[in-house]
């Protein structure tokens, strides 16, 4: 348990904490590459550690330093020093890998926590069926945990949803550079999460591979090409800073994030749009940018690409006048927790009024009548950070499992400290 006092507000400068998502992939390049490939200021929190364990279980050898990571890729072909993986609570290595596995020389079984194995996996594992890997349910279908044999993968065309999460097709398509044969994905309904696959397809390039993305519909890699070991700097994190951003909307108070890029692609770099249309200032300085925080106002905004921002979004509706409401929301059920649930109840428990159906959320202000509460974090990290911050505007705010936060912050109590105090 940890206790949030109410802050003042005052002006507050951090650097940008490195990016979850980049961190991620590029682990997974590097270890798929031809040569060696040095990461860049890193962000080495529990996902990570969770993807460089299962990494080295696969016979790659990653060295951790303080500041940098070094991976020496095996050009696509894993000698596995384990007959299992377990990817913690990671969904992204858990789906990432299932694809990478078929290029092992042994069969390999991965699964994860309780929650994880409770995430769908089936689109996943019908793409790579289609395309001639051999994948087996070990306990329900269309869940983890799942056996992957060394079947590697032949290519031509598959086609799957995604409507869950684009990251089914980071999945497909990353590891479809190295199939015998080109290939074509095609996306059965509306992907969500645009953004991320942005991320991973962007980051193909800077490693050496090609995937053409025509309209989030159909995906084509000419198939096989080879991953190139690099050095790469990983940028900072929006989805992390918006934490930060939104201590600067609850409080009143101006907050500076140095070190982050204006051009990202991350999708949650729409949050300081949307703090601007609720009422906060916001200003580049290069690769700083701040966010003064003001009177709040309710916003409408379709977050199918941007499901991370729910959670903080829906504190700072909490502290607007009217309300707000969030649509195709849906996807949010198969996140770490039910975000969707979650916050309604959390919010519920501070004197807010929060509701929602299959695809909307709906949160009305009540800035003056919210009170502090014993917040259940539902070990889901940004439930934790969110609500956290809203400790700072309220005070008295008890939030249970704390250390949840280390999936993905592994700082941040440290950088919430800089608000706290009289």
């Amino acid at each position: 348990m940890r206790t949030v006092e109410r802050a003042r507000p005052r002006r507050v400068t951090v650097p940008a904490p490195p990016a979850k998502a980049y961190t991620l992939r590029a682990l997974l390049f590097g270890a798929l590459a031809e040569g060696t490939s040095v990461l860049h200021r890193p962000l080495l929190a529990d996902d990570q550690k969770n993807m460089i364990a299962c990494l080295r279980h696969l016979g790659v050898a990653v060295d951790v330093a303080e500041d940098r990571v070094t991976v020496q890729g095996l050009g696509g072909r894993f000698h596995p020093v384990a007959d299992s993986l377990s990817v913690g609570d990671s969904g992204v290595t858990m789906n990432f890998l299932t694809s990478a596995a078929c290029f092992a020389d042994r069969p390999i079984v991965l699964g994860g926590t309780p929650r994880l194995n409770e995430r769908p996996i089936r689109e996943v594992v019908d793409g790579l069926r289609q395309w001639g890997a051999r994948v087996d349910y070990l306990g329900a279908e269309g869940l983890p945990p799942v056996r992957v044999h060394p079947t590697g993968l032949d290519g031509g065309r598959a086609a799957i949803h995604g409507a869950v999460t684009s990251q089914y097709f980071s999945s497909l398509v990353i590891s479809a550079a190295l199939a015998r044969n080109p290939v074509i994905l095609t996306c059965l309904d509306d992907m969500t999460e645009r953004p991320y696959f942005d991320i991973s397809t962007g980051m193909m390039a800077d490693f050496g591979v090609t995937a053409v993305n025509d309209a989030y519909k159909t995906i084509t890699v000419a198939a096989p090409q080879p991953y190139r070991g690099r050095e790469y700097l990983v940028e900072g994190d929006f989805s992390s800073a918006s934490f930060l951003f939104l201590a600067a909307a609850v409080l009143g108070s101006t907050v500076r994030v140095e070190g982050l890029n204006s051009a990202s692609v991350q999708g949650d770099k729409r949050f300081l749009d949307l703090l601007a249309r609720m009422g906060c200032r916001v200003e580049w300085d290069g690769t700083a940018v701040e966010v003064t925080g003001s009177a709040l106002t309710a916003i409408e905004e379709d977050m199918s690409d941007v499901p991370d921002l729910v959670p903080p979004l829906a504190v700072a509706a909490a502290f607007a006048q009217g309300t707000s409401r969030f649509t195709r929301i849906g996807h949010l059920v198969h996140k770490e927790s039910n975000r969707v649930v979650a916050m309604e109840t959390e919010l519920g428990k501070m004197g807010v009024q929060a509701n929602h159906d299959s695809e909307t959320m709906l949160v009305t202000g009540n800035a003056s009548g919210i009170h502090g509460t014993t917040a259940a974090t539902y070990n889901d990290h940004r439930i934790a950070m969110s609500l956290a911050v809203a400790g700072l505007a309220v005070g008295g705010q008890r939030i249970e499992n704390p250390g949840c936060v280390a999936k993905s912050f592994p700082d941040f109590w440290e950088k919430l400290a800089l608000f706290e105090g009289a």
